[in-house]
């Protein structure tokens, strides 16, 4: 085992050496300092919400981006009562979401070190913790390694797709030594309480706690345009590459009084999103349809348009964006990615329409059963919009159908607290 550790750190410290440019440079200046620093184990003490030689115990927590942190923030509120928090993120959307949401608490948000000994031990060192948790599938070995000699390791709202379960199943002689340094593992359903112990996790071990994305509470904003733009309300959140112009097609073809909200899942592609939006538009012979970024929206709309294009150009705002829709679409469900978070919309008790490819959420299939969810692909969307769009009765019986699951399956939160006090004070 310590031969495959050397090999994995050994390629590891190489990839970084390959990347750590290119890393770097795509970061703004203005964090490109931060980040590397803190991917070395680099802390400042004024730059801490942690006070030295608090009563309280730390506890880091990592969530590597957006859904991970979303779906931890319950948690985390709850915890900072009675510890402070470390929370690392390895994405810059996902530190901008934590350092936005947990401004007002005790929560100190940092860059994940690179997984090698030495930025491992720095952190370590620096914030002091008494128990570290990984989210979902963030399996760090040298972090695991390290960590699990002196502290719990609990594993916290875990996962496994089937991808990562093959592709795990490759290397069981690395996987299963790794997951039994967890002293916890906590699993969102039966099937991947399964795929952990067929990897060789002690089944003693783990606990099927639900999935703490059914736990959000989602801020309730009242936008100044909401009752400006033509009404149903559509909104595709957390879009990839080529289902903007899938959705836009679809749109466009509907001729209706309607609104569109686009919300790319990356910031980066705002501009080609932008681009794609004005070039359908224009393809049109006869148009009357208003575009704008959602940065650019003024105050006082007032539309004459029939129909309107939003480009939703700002982060941490889609879960409060779903109560001004009629309709939700999911984004990465209409490529192979395994679709985004469907449960936003279902909070807000909204119809859902989600495409071909949700196997990153399991729970879907029974959304699906229960009729609390519409499928589509490439070709059925537009029928499946139309009649949306047309049947304000069909609309809330689906919405209110998901939201009578979403309800049915909170709880994992508490479940998961619950189990930490059983290794920590």
């Amino acid at each position: 085992m310590q031969t495959a550790f050397l090999i994995y750190s050994f390629l590891y410290l190489i990839s970084i050496l390959i990347l750590l440019p290119k890393e770097y440079l795509k970061r703004p200046s203005s964090i490109r300092n931060r980040w590397l620093k803190e991917k070395f184990g680099f802390f400042k003490d004024n730059n801490t919400k942690i006070v030295k030689n608090s009563q309280k115990l730390t506890i880091w927590i990592h969530a590597v981006s957006v859904g991970e942190v979303i779906a931890v923030s319950n948690l985390i509120k709850k915890l900072t009562s009675k510890y402070d928090i470390v929370l690392s993120t390895i994405t810059d959307t996902g530190q901008k979401v934590a350092r936005d949401r947990f401004k007002d608490c005790s929560v100190n948000v940092i860059y994940m070190p690179f997984d090698i000994p030495y930025a491992i031990n720095k952190t370590l060192k620096h914030f002091n913790p008494s128990f570290v948790m990984l989210t979902e599938t963030e399996l760090w070995p040298n972090l695991m390694r390290i960590v699990s000699q002196n502290l719990p390791l609990m594993l916290i709202n875990g996962r496994l797709s089937e991808k990562s379960y093959k592709g795990y199943g490759k290397i069981k002689f690395f996987i299963k030594p790794l997951l039994n340094k967890f002293s916890i593992i906590c699993v969102q359903e039966d099937g991947y309480r399964e795929r952990f112990i067929n990897l060789g996790a002690d089944q003693s071990k783990i606990y099927v706690t639900g999935n703490m994305k059914f736990d959000i509470e989602l801020e309730k904003i009242v936008f100044t345009w909401e009752d400006r733009i033509p009404h149903p309300v559509i909104v595709a959140g957390s879009t990839h590459e080529s289902e903007e112009e899938i959705i836009l097609d679809v749109f466009l073809k509907l001729n209706m009084p309607v609104s569109l909200l686009i919300a790319p899942r990356h910031p980066e592609r705002f501009e080609n999103v932008e681009s794609l939006i004005k070039r359908k538009i224009k393809s049109l012979a006869n148009y009357n349809i208003f575009f704008s970024r959602l940065s650019g929206l003024p105050s006082d709309l007032n539309l004459s348009s029939s129909a309107c294009i939003i480009l939703v150009d700002q982060m941490g705002i889609l879960g409060s964006l779903y109560r001004v829709a009629d309709i939700a679409i999911i984004g990465g469900s209409f490529i192979p990615h395994g679709g985004q978070n469907p449960l936003e919309p279902a909070y807000w008790q909204k119809p859902i329409i989600c495409g071909p490819h949700m196997h990153n959420f399991p729970f879907i299939e029974q959304f699906l059963t229960e009729k609390a969810c519409l499928m589509a692909d490439e070709n059925s969307l537009l029928n499946i919009m139309k009649e949306l769009v047309k049947n304000a009765e069909l609309r809330e019986l689906i919405g209110d159908t998901a939201y009578q699951l979403f309800l049915a399956k909170s709880g994992a939160t508490e479940k998961t607290i619950k189990l930490i006090q059983t290794l920590i004070p």
